[in-house]
């Protein structure tokens, strides 16, 4: 059970003790059917909202008015609504009126019936009013009771036909379709805000996007959302080149080729065997139009047992006591949980350059609105991180671990006393810091170990090399890991530091101690299809995290973003999406085929304007706008000189561009010359800094009487380009040179 369940499980348990009526409602009895991971709990009472926050001390009326109350607990948020029924609907989003009622009505007021059921966690039965379950097993969308009504009431829940069905592989019912493409038009009423929401997830989310386009398409939805996708279809492509068919086409079938998350099912799913109960202390009666159909679920199976204790890892529990202490950094303590701990050499960080970083970040935090506030401390230890990791990573200082004597000490050092005092996890010794997960054994903390480890390694390092003197700084970076979630990102992390940073193999040292984690340990998930569903005391099925690819032909390598981590897999599904939305305006028939001259900056600006309307954040346009101007340059790239090649493949949306590129040529002619060369080159390049610290500098350059201005940021680019080509073995041949270029 996740933290997020457990704090809505014990709520609901509150709400029921004070004697009222409470279930799980909506998407979370859904997941749970169909043996998937619910994202939040929302939970549904007779109690009214007043009663609520009577009985919390601390909660938010985002919705008191509808008879929706936010409890806030050990930082999570939970939804809870009194059962109720809609007046009507004037602005297409929200009921003029509500009024209080059972259960029942209750669910027949909401959108699909796959999300109009309830669950019963203490009883452990599904409360289905609205035959959800039968329509899940048949994998059908469906709208609760009217679906002219439905759509009336709320336009946005259109869009969310088309999600709800592309992300579980299911069918819209034809009655629901057909009032889909009746209320089309009335989705322009709804905010590009929440447009914009529903059509990320639909993109990113859907089993196959580029399906999910087309019945945007077919159904007039898209007419309200980018017009602009139109033109393509009927969009001639040359066939030499193209011969899948037209620009929408083209496009649809790039979506399909991106790479998969975890969203959905393939198939409707078998549940347990459904016996009929009596809600609300009435009597049973036998099923009809007005009685709940309540399903049982079965116990955990031994297959879901072996994965549970298959590793010791156990998330940040809110309820617990959370100790810190603080220093530089703050440091959180929780017993028996897992950490990601960075310790660094004294030198590889100058204090002059910790003390300009720590007058940034005050500067930052003065400016914000609740300077003291717990959220502004995290962003700015955030920022902090993020400042010394970079500066770390750029391999700073003498870096004496790089040297495999001096490796294999630290090394043995960490190995020590792994399952005794502690169970290590992955760890790399990079040249000039270490990284690694550790869970300390019960009743022993972090620090006396973090102590151990520095001060057996340094007098066995200086005893090695004759030195005296601080070896490591005092201070460490150590982190509470929350959830699975983020012991696989951080695994993925160690892993992949020596190649973010470029390091030649024997420059690092990585491994894995005693702590196998869930995806080491050979123990596989059954298929979906196949996971039981859980027992009373078991409301949600734990599954191992996600494995990503390893870097290979097939995914990106210089990230700037986790590859295909939900923000890289939005930014990637818009840059395709509108990567030939230019193509229609700048068809021409030349003399010997089709054209379409200029199209990518044409897009570029289109999409600018697209993505602007659709509120998508400034930073996220500009990437998707870089990556969509800058993608034809890709098949020159085998004619690119060093410098220009090093410019492109430095710059910060190569990844994204890279990736781009493969699934455009794997979704037309096939060819992947260009991207295959690309990776060679950065096999070549990967043990040097693909863009290194310039040699010439602006101070370099008045030392040698050039004034600031356009004349100096021209030599300097010239310098660099030089640079970058290896025209000069060193700093002052390039400078020599660079004399004889100044103008008089």
């Amino acid at each position: 059970m996740d933290s997020t369940e457990h704090i809505a499980l014990k709520l609901l348990k509150q709400i029921r003790a004070a004697g009222f009526t409470a279930f799980f409602a909506g998407g979370s009895v859904r997941d749970r059917l169909l043996r998937r991971k619910a994202k939040d709990y929302d939970i549904a009472t007779s109690a009214r909202p007043e009663q609520i926050e009577a009985l919390f001390p601390k909660t938010v009326a985002v919705g008191k008015a509808f008879g929706v109350i936010v409890v806030v607990e050990g930082g999570t948020e939970t939804e809870v609504a009194t059962f109720r029924t809609d007046g009507g609907y004037q602005d297409g989003r929200r009921p003029d009126s509500i009024e209080f009622c059972g259960a029942e009505e209750d669910a027949k007021r909401r959108d699909f019936t796959v999300n109009g059921m309830f669950y019963d966690p203490v009883e452990n039965l599904i409360i289905d009013y609205v035959g959800g379950q039968a329509d899940l097993q048949n994998g059908i969308i469906r709208a609760i009771g009217d679906p002219e009504k439905r759509f009336a009431e709320d336009h946005l829940r259109m869009l969310r036909a088309v999600r709800f069905a592309h992300t579980l592989g299911f069918e819209i019912e034809p009655a629901t379709r057909a009032a889909t493409q009746n209320h089309a038009p009335d989705l322009a009423k709804i905010s590009a805000e929440r447009i914009e929401n529903e059509f990320s997830r639909t993109l990113t989310e859907s089993l196959r996007p580029g399906d999910a386009l087309k019945e945007l398409v077919e159904l007039g939805l898209m007419n309200c959302i980018i017009p602009e996708i139109l033109p393509m279809i009927g969009q001639e492509q040359p066939p030499e080149f193209h011969p899948e068919g037209d620009v929408f086409v083209h496009t649809c079938l790039m979506l399909n080729l991106m790479k998969e998350g975890q969203a959905g099912v393939s198939a409707p799913h078998q549940f347990g065997q459904t016996r009929v109960s009596a809600p609300h202390n009435q009597q049973a009666t036998t099923s009809g139009a007005n009685t709940p159909v309540c399903s049982s679920a079965p116990a955990r199976s031994s297959v879901e047992q072996t994965l549970l204790s298959a590793h010791p890892f156990r998330p940040v529990e809110p309820s617990d006591s959370l100790h810190t202490s603080r220093r530089r950094l703050p440091h959180w303590k929780q017993d028996s949980r897992v950490y990601f701990v960075t310790f660094r050499l004294a030198d590889s960080i100058a204090q002059e350059k910790l003390d300009q970083w720590q007058e940034e970040l005050e500067i930052w935090r003065n400016q914000q609105p609740d300077p003291t506030s717990e959220t502004t401390e995290s962003e700015r230890t955030r920022r902090y991180h993020e400042k010394q990791q970079e500066w770390l990573d750029k391999g700073h200082g003498s870096c004496i671990l790089k040297n495999p004597e001096i490796a294999e000490i630290v090394e043995q050092t960490l190995k020590h006393f792994d399952g005794e005092r502690y169970q290590l996890g992955d760890y790399v010794i990079m040249p000039n810091h270490v990284h690694l997960i550790v869970a300390p054994s019960e009743g022993i903390s972090l620090s006396p170990i973090l102590k151990s480890w520095k001060g057996c390694s340094a007098r066995k390092i200086n005893l090695s090399t004759g030195s005296n003197g601080s070896l490591w700084m005092d201070e460490s970076f150590d982190h509470i890991i929350r959830n699975e979630n983020f012991l696989k990102k951080f695994s993925d992390y160690i892993k992949n530091n020596p190649a973010r940073s470029h390091l030649a193999p024997g420059a690092f040292r990585i491994g894995t101690g005693s702590l196998k984690l869930e995806w080491q340990t050979g123990v596989s998930a059954p298929h979906k299809e196949q996971m039981p569903a859980c027992g009373a005391d078991t409301p949600v099925c734990s599954f191992p995290p996600a494995q990503s690819s390893p870097r290979g032909a097939d995914t990106p390598v210089c990230s700037s973003l986790p590859a295909h981590s939900a923000a890289f897999k939005k930014i990637l599904a818009y840059t395709i999406l509108l990567h030939d939305v230019g193509k229609p305006a700048t068809a021409f028939m030349g003399a010997d085929r089709l054209r379409f001259h200029g199209h990518e900056y044409k897009s570029a600006g289109m999409a600018e304007e697209i993505l602007r309307r659709l509120k998508l954040p400034t930073r996220e346009i500009k990437q998707i706008v870089t990556g969509i101007a800058g993608h034809m340059r890709f098949k020159d790239v085998q004619k690119m000189n060093k410098s220009t090649l090093r410019k492109l493949m430095g710059s910060d949306t190569f990844d994204l561009e890279l990736e781009l590129h493969r699934i455009d040529c794997a979704g037309s002619h096939g060819l992947l010359d260009n991207y295959h060369f690309l990776l060679r080159k950065y096999e070549e390049m990967k043990n040097e800094p693909i863009l290194p610290e310039r040699w010439i500098t602006g101070k370099d350059l008045r030392e040698i009487g050039v004034p600031p201005g356009p004349d100096m940021g021209r030599l300097i680019q010239l310098a660099y380009d030089a640079q970058l080509e290896g025209r000069f073995s060193d700093c002052a041949a390039l400078l020599a040179w660079l004399k004889t270029e100044i103008k008089p």
